[in-house]
């Protein structure tokens, strides 16, 4: 079983899939561009022969991407890769034939934009 490393402690794909709406995946294939020594890594969105490592992002109803699982791409990496995009379309099949209920999650987004537009005392 995969151990999803980008989603919340705790949280299954099926949850995740359903409380975000998932619709679609995307693969962003990756490497470090940091300098060699860097403190910090420079990730760069590369062509699949010249990556490092894959995320597979979960696209919202709302077209937002969220990050679902980082894999090396080596030899068990690939099939890593494959194995998880498989389980996240089966969870995104799944949510579909048990949405949820679209009003708290709109109520949630407008008390979140109002907490940002309100005046600061």
């Amino acid at each position: 079983m995969i151990s999803f490393n980008c989603l919340p402690e705790h949280e299954t794909l099926g949850e995740f899939a359903r409380r975000e709406c998932v619709e679609s995946i995307d693969i962003r294939f990756c490497r470090n561009d940091a300098e060699a020594g860097a403190d910090e890594a420079f990730i760069a969105t590369c062509a699949p022969a010249e990556a490092e490592f894959a995320t597979i992002y979960g696209i919202t109803d709302l077209g937002e991407a969220r990050a679902i699982h980082d894999v090396d791409l080596d030899a068990a990496g690939a099939d890593e890769l494959a194995a998880a995009c498989r389980a996240l379309f089966v969870a995104i099949l799944a949510a579909r034939r048990d949405p949820p209920d679209a009003a708290p999650r709109h109520q949630a987004e407008q008390d979140a934009i109002s907490a940002l537009s309100s005046p600061m005392d």
